[in-house]
């Protein structure tokens, strides 16, 4: 059996690189525009192809975003950490926000959606209420593996459940005081926030436990 690398090149490659660059456009004008208002148009003349040719490559306006979506999805993933757990995500998160503040578009995309697909009927509807359900489910096992790790204190159910929802809401709120106002300092903080959740749930000392 041959061991050769099979090498991308060709149409194949240059078709590859295209639909990132679509993508990526799509990222930036229906972060700007919405979905109503980032017109196919738009996001066309920013890659300097015609709008038939976008069709061609995603099928309509709608997977189009779904494939934004998709890769917003991917790189905060590779921000965080794929394989972190516990305390390691929770401090991804770090790295999280300094990566929104340097790419404002992929911030602006997710927190327009989270906004306008709360209608059944928008096309991201699906899309986003899935990742907020996986969300939330993958903070609340950030709380149950740090009690594991040692580095919080122990916490009933309800307790991890309810810290989920408290970090999720203030990331949201901060990223938006963000947008609104980008002299705010994201990271800062967050930062500050986070500190304070870490010593606010780290297990009691021995020694202040006996006295």
């Amino acid at each position: 059996m041959s061991n050769a690398k099979v090498l991308v090149r060709g149409p194949y490659k240059a078709g590859i690189a295209r639909r990132l660059q679509v993508v990526t456009a799509a990222v930036e004008v229906f972060g700007e525009f919405g979905f109503a208002g980032g017109t196919v148009q738009r996001i066309a003349d920013r890659v300097g192809v015609t709008p038939a040719a976008i069709d061609k490559l995603f099928g309509n306006k709608e997977q189009l975003l779904v494939a934004a979506l998709e890769h917003w999805g991917s790189l905060t993933t590779e921000v965080t950490g794929p394989d972190s757990r516990g305390m390691a995500m929770l401090e991804g998160f770090r790295n999280l926000m300094s990566y929104h503040v340097h790419h404002p578009g992929m911030l602006a995309l997710y927190v327009t959606m989270a906004a306008e697909a709360s209608s059944p009927q928008h096309p991201a509807h699906a899309f986003m209420t899935e990742r907020y359900r996986r969300t939330l489910e993958t903070m609340r096992q950030i709380f149950v593996d740090a009690v594991a790790e040692g580095a919080f204190r122990a916490m009933t159910d309800e307790e991890t459940q309810s810290e989920a929802e408290w970090l999720l809401a203030t990331m949201d709120g901060l990223e938006i005081q963000f947008l609104l106002h980008p002299s705010f300092n994201l990271e800062r903080s967050f930062g500050l926030f986070l500190d304070a959740l870490i010593a606010r749930l780290a297990p009691v000392p021995a020694l202040a436990a006996q006295g």
